[in-house]
């Protein structure tokens, strides 16, 4: 029988998560109302590995998750109970590690290696000498060797050069005779340590690696590397996944899961880095079909992780469902702001850094520009020396300076141009735009006419007439598209998301944080975005939080409610910028941290201190065990975010000085102190913003699961979820506390007070039993979530705050909405609230799925009107009805 997909539950597989563990959770999923479980990676993959990217092994389980038997039972629980499987499947990249046979051969044979093929690997380089250059060294191999960290172990199975933990093999052609002898015999091991020892042994070494087929190199050498990577990680390769065998060998054992229905849907992790992915999404498509159990539905579900930027779409002519859902995050985060309010803040926050013409995408171009200059420079140089090898007139070094300046002012992370010269009406407008916008500076007119021809080649290369057979120029343009990716990843991802924090709320994968926001609009966007996925991505994954969000999505509705009271928050930042100013010092002539940093160290502190408990003081405090545990979380977030803001300090050039300035800072901070009360008046603000936070998440809880599209739910999200960025976010999950709540959670009318009492929103209970009701209510009326039209409601006025839709099939319909603004949330509005027009065929009885209450909404000569209060009672942060009779 086929197992519709009506909601996900994202699970980060471990080895203290294997597959028994989860089959032991299955009854909780489906009392929660899943449908099916949205799997990490659970191919083989580096010994100790928390995420399962790293793939070693695309033939066999990973063992550390248990055995492919394992895998099976927990598919066949699932299918008892009409659930499923979602895998998670990483066609970009494998791990660069020992662990890795296949990486290991090629570091051990070289272009000889059967799997040569299979990495990105440019054996032509400049300095590579046709090796694989590791850059993984903390010194010159000069000063390594001197200091004896590069050793040599003799097994029996083979020799390997080991740095610390790193192994490498050794070509067998290159073995002296008395390396020969000691792996045959360990009567010889002496006459091999003697071989290695002293002066001469550090010599023979050298001699010994300047024979092996790869360079190890300095790590400051990294524009050096000639394999392409995942982003800047040295360790992930990128696979050359644009052939079919190699696409064969890496997915045999996962279509043969997907053949014996043991897989009931794919993600397909990064499909930005794949050369061509329509090539591969068609290939995979075709596999899956080919494959399928006969028990799986007519079509097979295929997602892809895409960043959408702006206003970019997802191109038609992919085979698969849609995106995994961080275009949907934006998108309704801004239902929740208060368009003039947010002004204000990043006002004051433009102004607190004495740069009130400060811009988000001026801090984007900057970060693009900075990582292509160093850690993707090497993909940069590859880049312009394939231009030049296509047109021999131009400089290489002008055509790394066009291909720096036009990824920069591309608006979204790839095109997706198969052909040069051949172009879609987007790629080719977005394109264009960046273009126009490259200035190269030109310290002399003959440097100005190098760019020039530079730009004009480029542009060739994309725009000219398509030329078959003109291999480097198409290659030339796989891999412009293949870098641009990582450049917007690691320049505004990783760069400017915390370099530019006004509201951190906004600065999530894929979103804009100085995006203009109006009231209307916002709510306008999203259901004309809804509209556009109900006709064309009716299955894709829709996500508020995922495993590479900044902070949760309750996190991020705490902050929300900022936008509100503006000058309150300006008030509170000014005080506590002052009552901290002693724990601040000063490093290289500035004070640390840095006014940007100390302004996001509020807001995240902000977003973490737990709500007020009912009959307690606002101002007391946490307990101890809680401020402990925020201090260790808070310290390692700060420095995680410092690094990652690259203004004083980075992963690659830390200042030891500034970092330690910045942990005494934050555990100074977090000292209770009578007198500097800064924790009693976090407290005080929290009271103040908590609840309607509270109201809001809820709110965003009902348009999630209820928007066109499946709703995906991240690990223990179903309860109260104040988390920050990875590893933060991976925190092993309290089952038990959460199938004890669900267990408690059923009675009909519990839900109707915890959504009214102001006491009761805090509590866990409230955010599980809600989203339980509204999964069960996608699972008993999939048909109606799945292909119901989509009608947005609108009240008479702008005022409402209220976000409103229905969804239609035939006679069944039901009604959602939510409350969008802190002015009314939780307030008695009554019937002066502006009403809502419905179109006719609403007219009838409904009744709430949360709570029960039943309401007439008539039709009258003068069409059909619902006042706000039927619509979403005064108190209720959210609503659902469903018709009962029309």
């Amino acid at each position: 029988m086929s197992r519709t997909v009506t909601a996900t539950y994202r699970l980060q597989l471990t080895r203290d998560l294997p597959f028994a563990a989860v089959r032991k959770l299955v009854p909780y999923f489906e009392r929660l109302g899943v449908s099916h479980l949205y799997l990490s990676p659970v191919l083989a993959a580096r010994p100790g590995s928390m995420h399962g990217y790293d793939v070693i092994d695309h033939a066999r389980v990973n063992p550390e998750l248990g055995t492919e038997d394992d895998l099976r039972a927990l598919a066949a629980d699932l299918h008892a109970r009409q659930m499923g499987i979602i895998l998670d499947i990483v066609p970009n990249h494998m791990a660069a590690s020992s662990d890795n046979r296949s990486w290991d051969d090629v570091l051990e044979r070289g272009r000889a290696s059967r799997f040569a093929g299979w990495f990105d690997i440019d054996w032509d380089a400049p300095r590579a000498h046709g090796k694989v250059v590791l850059p993984i060294l903390g010194d010159e191999l000069e000063t390594v060797l001197a200091r004896g960290e590069i050793k040599l172990h003799i097994r029996d199975s083979g020799s390997r050069i080991a740095y610390f933990d790193k192994t490498f093999p050794i070509d067998a052609r290159s073995l002296p005779k008395e390396l020969q002898l000691a792996q045959l015999d360990p009567a010889g091991r002496p006459a091999a340590d003697e071989w290695a020892s002293g002066a001469q042994g550090r010599r023979n070494l050298e001699q010994l690696l300047d024979a092996q087929n790869y360079r190890l190199r300095f790590w400051r050498h990294t524009p050096e590397i000639n394999y392409r990577r995942f982003f800047d990680v040295g360790d992930l390769v990128a696979l050359r996944m644009d052939n079919d065998d190699i696409f064969d060998a890496t997915h045999e054992l996962v279509l043969q899961w997907v053949r014996d229905g043991v897989l009931d849907g794919l993600r397909v992790d990064h499909v930005d880095g794949l050369r061509v992915p329509s090539w591969y999404l068609a290939r995979l498509r075709h596999s899956v079909d080919a494959a399928k159990h006969r028990d799986a539905p007519a079509r097979f579900p295929i997602l892809v992780e895409k960043i959408l930027s702006g206003d970019e779409e997802l191109p038609r002519d992919w085979p698969v469902e849609g995106t995994t859902g961080y275009d949907f995050m934006n998108e309704v985060e801004d239902l929740f702001l208060d368009a003039g309010g947010l002004r204000a803040v990043e006002a004051n926050y433009r102004g607190l850094r004495h740069n009130p013409s400060l811009q988000f995408r001026a801090v984007a171009r900057d970060g693009k520009r900075r990582v292509l200059r160093a850690a993707l420079l090497s993909d940069v140089m590859r880049l312009a020396r394939l231009a030049h090898a296509w047109r021999p007139d131009v400089k290489v070094d002008a055509f790394a300076d066009v291909i720096v300046e036009l990824i920069v002012h591309l608006d979204v992370y790839r095109t997706y141009v198969v052909e040069p010269g051949t172009l879609t009406d987007d790629d080719r407008r977005r394109l264009e735009a960046a273009f126009r916008k490259v200035v190269v500076p030109t310290p002399s007119v003959a440097k100005g006419r190098d760019l020039q021809a530079a730009v004009d080649a480029v542009r060739e290369a994309f725009f000219g007439k398509p030329t078959p057979g003109d291999t480097v120029r198409a290659e030339f343009v796989a891999r412009f598209q293949q870098t641009s990716g990582p450049a917007t990843a690691k320049g505004v991802e990783d760069t400017a998301l915390y370099s530019y924090v006004p509201l951190a709320a906004r600065n999530e994968v894929g979103g804009t944080p100085d995006r203009e926001v109006v009231d209307a609009s916002a709510h306008e966007r999203l259901h004309a975005r809804n509209v556009m996925r109900a006709r064309d991505w009716p299955n894709a994954m829709l996500a508020t939080n995922t495993h590479d969000t900044k902070r949760s999505a309750d996190l991020r509705a705490r902050l929300d409610v900022l936008t509100a009271l503006p000058d309150v928050w300006a008030r509170h930042v000014s005080r506590w910028r002052r009552l901290n100013r002693p724990h601040k010092r000063v490093v290289r002539g500035k004070p640390a941290p840095d006014t940007s940093l100390e302004y996001l160290y509020y807001q995240t502190l902000l977003g973490l201190w737990p709500a007020p408990r009912p009959h307690r003081r606002v101002d007391d405090l946490p307990d101890r065990a809680w401020r402990e545990r925020a201090r260790e979380r808070l310290v390692a977030y700060m420095l995680k975010a410092a690094r990652e803001a690259k203004v004083r300090t980075s992963w690659t050039e830390s200042d030891p000085q500034y970092e330690q300035a910045l942990d005494a800072f934050v555990h100074g901070s977090l000292a209770p102190n009578e007198d500097a009360p800064f924790l009693g008046d976090v407290a005080r603000l929290t009271a103040q913003t908590a609840h309607d936070g509270f109201r809001f998440a809820l709110a965003r809880i009902l348009v999630h699961c209820t928007s066109p599209g499946c709703p995906d739910i991240y690990q223990g999200d179903e309860v109260w979820n104040f988390t920050l960025v990875d590893p933060d976010n991976r925190r092993p999950v309290d089952f038990d506390h959460r199938s004890r709540l669900l267990t408690r959670s059923g009675e009909s009318n519990a839900l109707a007070t915890s959504l009214s009492d102001e006491d009761a929103l805090i509590e866990d209970r409230t955010k599980l039993t809600l989203l339980a009701r509204v999964l069960t209510f996608r699972r008993e009326h999939a048909e109606l979530m799945a292909r119901g039209d989509y009608l947005p409601l609108r009240a008479a006025s702008d005022d409402a705050g209220i976000f409103a839709f229905a969804r239609q099939l035939g006679a069944d319909a039901c009604i959602a909405a939510a409350r969008t603004r802190v002015a009314v949330a939780g307030n008695a509005d009554g019937p002066s609230a502006p009403p809502f027009d419905l179109p006719n065929e609403l007219a009838g009885q409904w009744r709430s799925a949360l709570t029960g209450r039943v309401v007439d909404i008539p039709r009258s000569a003068h069409g059909v009107t619902a006042d706000a209060a039927q619509v979403i009672p005064a108190a209720q942060p959210c609503e659902l009805l469903l018709r009962v009779s029309s």
